[in-house]
């Protein structure tokens, strides 16, 4: 079994085809690149152009792209094994943001997670989380698709409840060691 953490590359890649893909297009928006040069129909070509033409681009394009990755500098990781069928399997979790959000009346906890399989190139997930002081734990407001594109979103602190909304228990139990460091160092 290959248990080989994904590349920088990689992770920077999906991180700008999910969770960074409107910052991004934002920080490009801003450059001289031509459109078609970033490629916004297809929602992974222009992290794969962003990341592996990155020597190769102009100076305030190179800024842009630093721009659309900076939560990535300061992500924090962990290492999980989750049982998918019965099999062990290793996955990478990046968590670039972690933070108390306030929407109007609602204050939570936001979290930002792209989990990478290890070994398994098209084994990827991103998703947005948050936290209520209702919450028993994590629930998913948005998840991406192997495309880049999200499957469902819900905004920060909507309607709670489903099953199918919660994080998984270990993935859940590092997010909470996670919040708790980000707590205590915030002391």
């Amino acid at each position: 079994m290959n248990i080989t953490a994904p590349s920088t590359e990689e992770q920077q890649i999906w991180y700008l085809a999910t969770l960074g893909r409107p910052a991004l297009l934002r920080h490009l928006a801003s450059t001289d690149v031509p459109p078609a040069a970033v490629l916004i129909h297809d929602p992974l070509d222009c992290p794969h152009w962003a990341v592996l033409a990155f020597g190769c681009l102009a100076p305030q394009a190179k800024r842009a792209v630093q721009s659309a990755l900076r939560p990535l500098a300061d992500a924090r990781s962990f290492c999980v094994t989750l049982t998918i069928d019965d099999t062990p399997v290793h996955h990478t979790g990046i968590v670039p943001v972690l933070a108390e959000e306030t929407t109007g009346a609602v204050t939570g906890q936001y979290a930002e997670l792209m989990l990478l399989e290890h070994g398994g190139l098209a084994n990827k997930a991103a998703f947005r989380l948050s936290r209520m002081p209702t919450d028993k734990g994590w629930i998913i407001d948005a998840d991406f698709q192997p495309s880049g594109t999200p499957a469902a979103q819900r905004p920060f602190g909507s309607a709670r409840g489903g099953r199918n909304r919660a994080v998984l228990p270990p993935v859940a139990a590092e997010l909470n060691r996670l919040a708790a460091q980000v707590e205590r160092s915030a002391l």
